[in-house]
């Protein structure tokens, strides 16, 4: 170890050593390292982990033995290596350690390589800095949430040293400019007021302060008044260090003359819109004992109610008095129920004038709850006698329309009930004769048919043919009368037993004539409509393509149905002849036929029963065909929709 004179020297110094073997042990300390830490004789020959002590880096982080200079100077490359170390030491507290540490060959006689390690505490100095900190933070925080605008100057160099917030937020420019050149604080300053505010700034007063007002425009084009104020902040020696201080915006201050003048213009414009206003503008009071009274009132009142206006608030008349006797109870339940709920008051009740007869009001106010538990309605009255006396005359109009509905419509079913008695005329006395002919020239072909001619015995043919078909065109005529007179009813119904049930009743004729008949049917389509009636127009169409495929050796047939866009479609395909399409919409009008008789024979009745019944179900028919390309009958209804999975 040292010699004496060698041990004051470093004991009189005021940086701290200390000596570590290469196991990291105190060897020695010097006086200043002792104080500092507060290491007594029983710390040397142990290691500063042992003793307890929490160390760590500038940051607050944990520093590893590895990471400590005194560990890196002896592991390492025998350089010497330095840092902050913070040490929390039991009597002294936390210290702030700036620390050198050297490897040497020897730290003492006999002791071998070590490292010394020499530190100076600016554990004082730090505490400072953070209290300046914390000083600093708490300044700008208190001037950034100022409403006014916070500077300071060096008027020595003339930079800008703090603004707040307030600058960005008032001129509405960034302050980054301002801190590189102070001059551009007059870049928003109005031009007439700019060279007067500058002035102002080189001008103090005997207390070295200065004031003055001045117009500012924002990037945005609104015009700010703003008050500015400076003055210096003074050092210890009592010389000017800094000039401060504020910029407050008094655009309101300025303009408040400016606000009285709109509000007057705006009082006379709602009293001339309250003037020219339909009905009358008032305003309903009822303290909290029910007592009511009228507070306002337009001009317009005294039409309504025959009482001017300044009469009725200065004798504080209620409402409810000027009402029919009769709808007074109505009007004053409507007004409780308003004021319980807080919801509009809508009411219509009649006023009698002796003048003028009776008058029909009605009241649209809104309520409002006093703080004494009053109520005040504010809103208006609308005259709406003439509107009631229109509505009574369209009261009476419907009910004058209503009887004539009815007998019309007992009219029609009288027309109904006679139309069914001559369908039964038709059904009978038509018939009659016919079966008389038809009974006749059976007669004539089977007993006398060898005393007539080959000419007579056509005649005969012609006839039983004829009788025929007047026989059946009537039965297609009471046929078309019952689809014509029925009364649908509508339902759901499912596609695939109406085309099974349709396929099955040709089933024999398809047979016999050699006819390949397909049918293609979703199995889940739903239609809405009605049985009978889809039967009956399916069961024509596929009668007709089986009369229109005959004589044919390929004779080919399709039905089926499928759901195509929220419909149901049905459809009837043959590869009969087909007929030209500029005659499609004729084909459905009764009595109308696209083919000679002795080709196709047929009354014309079939597709206008189809037409008849697919629209009574509220549906579509319609035909596309070429001529000797067959043809396709449609039919669409509409579709039951499909249930959610």
């Amino acid at each position: 170890m040292a010699a004496d004179n060698d041990r004051r020297i470093i004991d009189s110094l005021e940086s701290g050593l200390l000596w570590f073997d290469t196991d990291l042990r105190i060897v020695d300390a010097n006086r200043a390292a002792r104080e500092v830490l507060g290491l007594g004789d029983g710390a040397l020959g142990v290691r500063i982990d042992d003793l307890g002590w929490v160390q760590h880096d500038e940051h607050g982080e944990p520093m590893p033995e590895q990471q400590r200079p005194v560990w890196r100077a002896l592991h390492g490359p025998g350089e010497t290596t330095s840092g902050t170390v913070v040490v929390q030491t039991p009597s002294h507290g936390e210290r702030w350690l700036r620390v050198r540490a050297v490897p040497v060959d020897s730290i003492g006689e006999g002791r071998g390589r070590g490292a010394v390690v020499s530190f100076t505490d600016f554990t004082s100095e730090h505490r400072a800095m953070e209290t300046a900190r914390e000083s600093e933070q708490l300044f700008r925080m208190f001037g950034d949430h100022a409403l006014d605008l916070i500077w300071i100057v060096d008027p020595r160099t003339r930079k800008l040293l703090y603004m707040n917030s307030a600058y960005e937020r008032i001129w509405g420019r960034p302050a980054a400019p301002l801190y590189d050149d102070l001059s551009h604080w007059l870049d928003g300053i109005h031009a007439e007021d700019r060279e007067r505010v500058a002035s102002a700034a080189l001008q103090t007063n005997a207390s070295g302060m200065y004031e003055t007002e001045y117009r500012m425009t924002r990037p945005d084009g609104r015009l700010v008044w703003i008050r500015g104020r400076g003055f210096p902040l003074f050092g210890p020696e009592g010389r000017m260090r800094y000039m401060a201080g504020f910029a407050e915006d008094i655009t309101l201050a300025h303009t408040t003359k400016a606000l009285e003048q709109a509000h007057r213009l705006a009082q006379e414009r709602l009293e001339r819109i309250v003037a020219t206003a339909p009905g009358a503008v008032n305003s309903y009071c009822r303290d909290a004992e029910g007592h009511g009274r009228l507070t306002f009132a337009s001009p317009a009142i005294k039409e309504l109610l025959g009482v001017d206006a300044a009469t009725l608030v200065e004798r504080g008349i209620d409402l409810l008095d000027l009402v029919h006797p009769d709808d007074r109870r109505l009007v004053d339940a409507s007004l409780r129920e308003s004021a319980e709920l807080g919801s509009a008051w809508l009411a219509t009740f009649r006023v009698p004038l002796t003048a003028a007869g009776e008058r029909c009001l009605e009241a649209h106010s809104m309520p409002v709850r006093e703080s004494d538990g009053g109520v005040v309605w504010h809103g208006f009255l609308i005259d709406i006698t003439e509107r009631r006396r229109a509505e009574q005359e369209i009261r009476q109009l419907n009910t004058e329309l209503e009887q004539r509905v009815a007998e019309r419509t007992s009219e029609l079913e009288a027309k109904h009930r006679e139309m069914e008695g001559f369908t039964y005329s038709v059904s009978h006395d038509l018939k009659a004769p016919l079966r008389g002919i038809d009974g006749y020239s059976r007669l004539l072909e089977s007993d006398h048919a060898d005393k007539l001619d080959e000419e007579g015995r056509f005649f005969v043919e012609m006839i039983r043919k004829a009788t025929g078909h007047m026989g059946k065109l009537i039965d297609d005529l009471l046929a078309y009368s019952r689809v014509e007179r029925g009364r649908p009813k509508l339902g759901p119904v499912t596609a695939g037993p109406v085309v099974a049930a349709v396929v099955d009743g040709v089933a024999a004729e398809v047979a016999a004539g050699a006819i390949a008949l397909r049918s293609e049917v979703d199995p889940e389509l739903g239609v809405v409509g009605e049985r009978d009636g889809l039967v009956l127009a399916l069961r024509n169409l596929l009668d007709n393509a089986v009369k229109f495929t005959a004589g044919r050796p390929d004779r080919a047939i399709e039905i089926g149905a499928r759901r195509s866009q929220g419909h149901a479609l049905f459809w009837v395909r043959d590869n009969g002849p087909g007929f030209d399409m500029r005659y499609h919409d004729r084909i459905f009008e009764i009595f109308q036929r696209l083919h000679r008789a002795e080709e196709y024979p047929g009354t014309g009745v079939g597709l206008a029963i189809v037409r008849k019944a697919v629209e009574r179900m509220h549906g579509k028919v319609w035909a596309e065909s070429a001529k000797g390309q067959g043809a396709t009958f449609w039919i669409r209804l509409p579709a039951v929709q499909a249930a959610n999975p």
